[in-house]
C-alpha cells in the first residue's frame, strides 16, 4: 500500500516547511515549486526533483526519478506558499552558480526589488536570448513568486548574484543603462557582439555604482508625458530593439 503523510508534524514535513526561507533553501540547496502547471513547466527542461508530493497521483509522477508521497489536504497546505494551496508540490535542486563571465548577451539587475517583476524579466530575457542574469541586491529568485512567474524559465537561465567586484569584471562588454535622460534608444545601432543590459530598481533606477559599469545610457522615447515603464515592460523593449 502506498505510503501516505498525513501529519504537518512529520518530520520530513517540518524540514521541507523549512524552505519557505531564504536561509534554509541555501543551507540545503532545494526549493519548493508549486502547482501542476509549474511543475510540468520545470519537467520539460529536465531539472531535477528530490521529492514529489501530492494528494492525488499525477499521470507525470512515472516520469520523475525521485521519491514519490501521497500528502493529506492538510499537510500539503503547510507546505503551500499561496493563497489557494495546490494539491501537488515539488522538490527541485536550487542549481545555484558561482559567478562567471557571460557566453551571450546579459542583464545586469540593480536591487529590483518586486519578485513578479524578477520572474517576468527572467521569462523575458530567455524569449531574447539573454541567457545570464546578474544580480545586485535584488529579491531572492528562489521566491515562490518569482519562481512561478518564470513560468519555468529560470531552469534555463544562468542567474548570479553578485557583488560590485563581480561586476566591474564586466566592463570589457558594452553595457547599455537604461536611464530615462539616456540617448533615444531608435538612434543606437545594433551591437554585433555580446553586450549587457543594466535595469534599476522599481522605483529609484540605476545606482550610481552601477550605472558606472556602462558605456552607453539610453532611454526608450514615450509620450503624454509618461516618464517611465515597469522595469520588466521596459526591459522588453530594451532588449526586442537591440537584438
Amino acid at each position: 500500500m502506498e505510503k501516505e503523510i498525513t501529519s504537518k508534524n512529520n518530520a520530513l514535513i517540518k524540514d521541507l516547511a523549512k524552505l519557505t526561507l531564504k536561509k534554509y533553501r541555501n543551507q540545503f540547496g532545494l526549493m519548493l515549486a508549486e502547482g501542476e502547471r509549474f511543475i510540468c513547466d520545470l519537467i520539460k527542461r529536465n531539472v531535477n526533483f528530490k521529492y514529489i508530493l501530492y494528494e492525488k497521483k499525477p499521470a507525470f509522477a512515472d516520469l520523475l526519478n525521485c521519491t514519490q508521497i501521497k500528502c493529506s489536504a492538510e499537510v500539503l497546505k503547510t507546505l503551500s506558499q499561496t493563497v489557494n494551496s495546490s494539491n501537488i508540490i515539488g522538490v527541485v535542486h536550487l542549481g545555484k552558480r558561482e559567478f562567471a563571465l557571460p557566453s551571450s548577451n546579459f542583464l545586469v539587475l540593480d536591487r529590483v526589488s518586486d519578485p513578479g517583476n524578477l520572474g517576468t524579466i527572467i521569462r523575458t530575457a530567455l524569449a531574447f536570448d539573454f541567457k545570464d542574469i546578474y544580480l545586485y541586491n535584488c529579491v531572492d529568485w528562489s521566491n515562490d513568486k518569482v519562481l512561478r512567474s518564470s513560468m519555468g524559465t529560470i531552469a534555463d537561465i544562468n542567474l548570479y548574484e553578485c557583488n560590485i567586484q563581480n561586476l566591474e569584471s564586466l566592463k570589457k562588454f558594452d553595457i547599455f543603462c537604461a536611464d530615462m535622460h539616456g540617448v533615444n534608444i531608435e538612434n543606437i545601432a545594433k551591437p554585433n557582439k555580446i553586450f549587457g543590459i543594466i535595469l534599476g530598481n522599481e522605483a529609484n533606477g540605476v545606482s550610481k555604482e552601477i550605472s558606472n559599469l556602462s558605456s552607453k545610457t539610453i532611454s526608450i522615447k514615450m509620450h503624454n508625458n509618461v516618464e517611465s515603464l515597469n522595469v520588466a515592460i521596459a526591459g522588453a523593449i530594451i532588449m526586442s530593439k537591440l537584438v
